[in-house]
């Protein structure tokens, strides 16, 4: 850390804080969305306001094998305060700060008023309440900590009585009761069909705490709620019929029913702050909640740093708490993957629903783990994918249910390559056999070719891929058969990757002369194919895609007449050498048609496919997964192009460092701590282009922070 910054200028781990207006929370504000990490797969999820509006909504997501069998053990604790008023009247005042919505509500329950701020820091939650009554205000501080590397979570409160009068007909109490799922977390409990007798509940009574032990029938895992200076009464009860909001949005099966096992209550002292907690965990020693903070905020802490040093520590303090805060949010995503005899690392590619894929790991790998001075885990992951590997391929996703990994894509090798060689640069040092072994053997298959259909055509060096009923490449929307992206045949982004590879491998050193003599000859090749069949495509940008075109006594190759964000990578990628007036008409198109404040649409307004929003059923959404939708993550490839035909010129790296400041302060009025997997098309009617998709994607994050290190400083 430089000796010469202001003292205002050092960062502290960032926290994300929402202040509500008492009695009339903001709606809108009250439903963003929140996750906590557990650096294992699992996570925790909710709304602001704590209102469940997902099936993925939970206060413990637990990863069984991590980091995938996910499992949703603790759906919420509904609370329930109990104020007697006093004077024999028989009076009480009654609050329930968690809303539900249930079977048969049309719409969103309105938060509560009791709500009076939000923050999410590193690792935990924070809900203010201020309870009024006519005797006086009862303030509640909920703090919910998803520990590092335990499947476990608590629930602290701290309650302090402003209750002005002691002379009370009956006690002052708060009930706390858990809703528990246990179920895979896509799943939902079918409505009317979960009962009592599927859960064997045993109590627990220790000194000071007592609680319940569940076992679900189906589910090798056991749930241990334990209440800590809480009296439990153990009256188990179904809660049925909740209905969560935005799945009856996206058309999903929206309701379930829930398990509360056991309710704890505590008395409280009018006089006094009262502090209890819950601590909720899949193992039955108690939990070592300072010992698991601490190695998460030494982690984080230790990635800001390293961060800021390489983006120069910009002296600006805007410009060093978004960098922050994007390294703190790189760590949401960075997990472990056990294997039978081993850990190693992997990258989850957002949350909630996405597990550890290949494409989205390798593209994450500069901005989440070799900005943040995290080598030893890049390396790490490197390794997982390389030993996984099939075909020449590495995955393009892990199973979510710990089966088989998926190979269907073209990319995620060639990203692999890229990956390797930013990370001998990055940290200095030589990669392994291992590792170049890999590297050979994805060029080797597909220069011979191997499944998908992928294979260089010895014709003109570029590598040819799929057909019309595949979708290999990251535009992969594929539903009943129909791919609404159809990109077969030789994407431009794909060549660029490949041609991007072979100069990587000849840099990486260990190689035969003549070896390093083919891979440059063909790397030439390709690059003047692209040069001579690409150039001056709709907008005069390059052109998306060469399609293949058979006639009745002919072949050729067509060009699609689609303007996208892919042609970015053709003069982003460092590997690649186009002429300086192409790289500067891919600019031109793009800032012109793609360009929007949250990242690249995916297809230019003025086609016929374009999409302006992202809605409807799952068949409307996935037709406009790319024809239109804006992806934040595209911005990195546009920066990295924007700053090379400029020379990295004082001007041109302000123009990127505002624009994705602009984009990186969304993580406080569109999710809390995080950015969106997508966006709509285009603005709605309050000028804002809408969030979809994910709350939390981790190449959003990973390609805003490295555009804006680079920005600042330079290459990593």
């Amino acid at each position: 850390m430089r000796s010469d910054l202001p003292e205002n200028t050092i960062v502290e781990l960032p926290e994300h804080a929402i202040e509500f207006t008492p009695g009339s929370p903001d709606p809108d504000r009250a439903a963003l969305e929140w996750v906590l990490a557990d650096a294992q797969g699992g996570f925790a999820m909710g709304c602001a306001d704590a209102t469940p509006m997902r099936r993925y909504h939970g206060l413990l997501i637990a990863s069984l094998t991590p980091p995938v069998r996910r499992a949703l053990m603790l759906s919420t604790i509904d609370e329930h305060l109990h104020i007697p008023l006093g004077d024999s009247c028989g009076c009480h005042h009654d609050t329930r700060l968690t809303r539900f919505q249930f079977e048969g509500d049309t719409d969103r329950p309105a938060p509560p008023p009791t709500l009076a701020g939000f923050s999410k820091g590193v690792g935990s939650c924070t809900w203010d309440h201020t309870i009024p009554s006519q005797i006086g205000a009862v303030r509640i501080r909920k703090t919910l900590t998803l520990l590092d590397r335990a499947n476990a979570c608590r629930v602290e409160y701290e309650i302090e009585s402003g209750i002005l009068s002691a002379d009370l007909d009956e006690a002052m109490t708060l009930t706390l009761s858990p809703l528990v799922a246990m179920r895979d977390f896509h799943e939902l409990n079918h409505p009317g069909a979960m009962t009592t007798g599927e859960f064997q509940l045993r109590p627990i009574t220790e000194a000071g705490i007592e609680g319940v032990t569940i076992r679900r029938e189906g589910l090798d895992a056991v749930l241990h709620i334990r209440g800590v200076q809480l009296h439990a009464h153990h009256t188990p009860s179904i809660w049925r019929g909740i209905r969560y909001e935005h799945e009856s949005r996206r058309g999903q099966s929206d309701r379930e029913d829930l398990l509360n096992p056991v309710r704890f209550t505590v008395e409280l002292d009018p006089r006094a702050t009262t502090h209890i907690a819950i601590e909720i965990s899949l193992e039955e020693q108690a939990l070592d909640l300072d010992g698991c903070e601490t190695r998460r905020r030494t982690r984080v802490r230790s990635s800001i740093d390293h961060a800021l040093n390489a983006a120069g520590d910009p002296r600006d303090p805007a410009l060093r708490e978004t960098i922050a805060r994007l390294a703190t949010a790189a760590d949401d995503f960075v997990v472990d993957r056990v294997f039978p005899r081993s850990t190693s690392t992997s990258i989850i590619a957002g949350y909630p629903w996405f597990s550890d894929w290949g494409r989205d790991t390798m593209i994450c790998i500069p901005g989440l783990l070799l900005t943040t001075g995290r080598f030893d885990e890049a390396h790490a992951c490197l390794t997982t994918f390389a030993r996984a590997r099939a075909h020449g391929l590495i995955p393009n996703r892990f199973d979510d249910d710990a089966g088989p990994a998926h190979f269907n894509t073209v990319d995620a090798p060639l990203w692999f390559v890229h990956a390797c060689r930013s990370w001998s640069l990055a940290s200095g040092n030589e990669l392994n056999h291992e590792i170049i072994d890999a590297c050979d053997d994805i060029l080797d298959a597909y220069t011979r070719g191997t499944i998908n259909k992928i294979a260089m055509d010895p014709h003109d060096g570029m590598i040819r891929c799929g057909d019309a009923h595949t979708q290999l490449t990251w535009m992969d929307a594929l539903r009943d058969g129909v791919a609404f992206t159809p990109r077969h045949g030789k994407p431009i982004e794909i060549n660029a990757l490949w041609i991007n590879a072979l100069r990587s491998r000849i840099q990486m050193g260990s190689i035969d002369p003549l070896r390093a003599d083919q891979l440059d000859a063909t790397a030439t090749q390709a690059e003047q194919t692209i040069i001579r069949t690409m150039t001056a495509g709709p907008h005069g940008g390059l052109v998306d895609c060469l399609i293949p075109h058979n006639a009745v006594r002919s072949f050729s190759w067509r060009r699609s007449d689609e303007c996208r964000p892919n042609q970015a990578f053709a003069t982003a990628l460092p590997g690649m050498r186009l002429p300086e007036h192409i790289a500067r008409d891919v600019v031109s198109a793009i800032e012109e048609h793609l360009l929007t404040p949250v990242g690249l649409r995916t297809l230019s307004p003025d086609h016929p496919d374009y999409q302006a929003h992202y809605k409807g059923s799952m068949t409307d959404r996935d037709r406009a997964y790319h024809n239109g939708t804006v992806w934040p993550w595209l911005i990195g490839a546009y920066a990295d192009t924007k700053l090379r035909v400029n020379g990295h010129d004082a001007t041109a790296r302000k123009q990127v460092i505002d624009h994705l400041s602009t984009l990186a302060a969304i993580m406080d009025t569109d999710a809390v701590g995080s950015i969106h997997e997508i966006y709509d098309a285009e603005p709605g009617a309050n000028e804002k282009h809408a969030p979809q998709g994910c709350p939390a994607q981790a190449w959003s994050i990973a390609e805003v922070l490295r555009g804006l290190v680079i920005a600042s400083h330079g290459r990593i």
